[in-house]
């Protein structure tokens, strides 16, 4: 079940984007990884981790570059990016962040990761200055005023006034068909009722009944449960297991149903 966190994540995006291009695919037959990818752009600033929480709110997260051609593709979308800033030329988030705890951490240019967890690859295009401090975070800059010129990737703090725009990617491929989920959804192969980017067939809790999420249905499962019984089961632990607004005899049912070991 899609959690209240997210649920108001989704809304508060719908409510206050001000600009979403068109999701654009980069084709296998161009070269590119079969994702698709969406340049979005708000009125009011937002921080990087602000940026990731609404791109994965969106069933994806933001733009790892780490492909062979993937920053030019990704460049190619940017004529209606949002920037901010004094100079209007702070742009878009992508998924590049400095892992402090990394054993290979050093400023400015080591342990850099992408939000997929592989290596920051070392290229010329990218300005690892630091030099405003504590800049552990990737974005694109408008080499020109207001958004005018090429965006070339660049560091940039968390606690930003300027970014207004992130780059959002889907790669995700839940029904392992081969074919990325995204573009099922955009082509009404596969349903997504809830919009919020990930095909509803994906979201089917295999093991309902484990409350604790420690991998099997017991005891401590009911007896929670039954604790929570007759509210509306937003505790610690979200007991309301069908979403019926109440912990009741269909909460019961699928703990009782799905006693024992998850399904692996």
């Amino acid at each position: 079940m899609k959690t209240l966190i997210q649920a108001a994540v989704v809304t508060l995006l719908a409510a206050s984007a001000a600009q979403a291009q068109e999701a654009v695919q980069w084709k296998v037959s161009d070269g590119g990884n079969g994702h698709w990818y969406q340049l979005v752009s708000e009125p009011a600033s937002l921080d990087w981790q602000a940026a990731r929480q609404y791109a994965k709110a969106m069933g994806g997260d933001l733009a790892v570059l780490s492909r062979s051609g993937s920053t030019e593709f990704v460049q190619s979308m940017l004529n209606g990016a949002m920037c901010g800033g004094s100079t209007g030329q702070a742009g878009p988030y992508v998924g590049g962040f400095q892992d402090l705890a990394a054993p290979d951490y050093s400023e400015p240019s080591d342990g850099w990761r992408w939000v997929d967890g592989s290596l920051f690859p070392g290229s010329a295009s990218i300005s690892l200055d630091d030099n405003l401090g504590h800049q552990d975070f990737l974005h694109f800059i408008s080499l020109q005023p207001s958004c005018s010129g090429p965006f070339v990737l660049d560091d940039v703090g968390l606690v930003s006034n300027a970014n207004r725009s992130f780059v959002v990617e889907w790669s995700a491929d839940c029904n392992n068909d081969g074919i990325v989920d995204y573009g099922q959804i955009l082509q009404g192969q596969l349903v997504d009722a809830d919009a919020n980017g990930v095909p509803d067939v994906c979201e089917v809790d295999p093991c309902p009944g484990d409350i604790t999420n420690g991998g099997t249905v017991d005891a401590a499962d009911l007896s929670i449960l039954l604790a929570a019984w007759g509210t509306n089961g937003q505790a610690e632990f979200d007991t309301d297991i069908d979403g019926s607004g109440l912990v009741d005899g269909g909460d019961l049912a699928l703990v009782l149903g799905g006693w024992g070991p998850c399904p692996q």
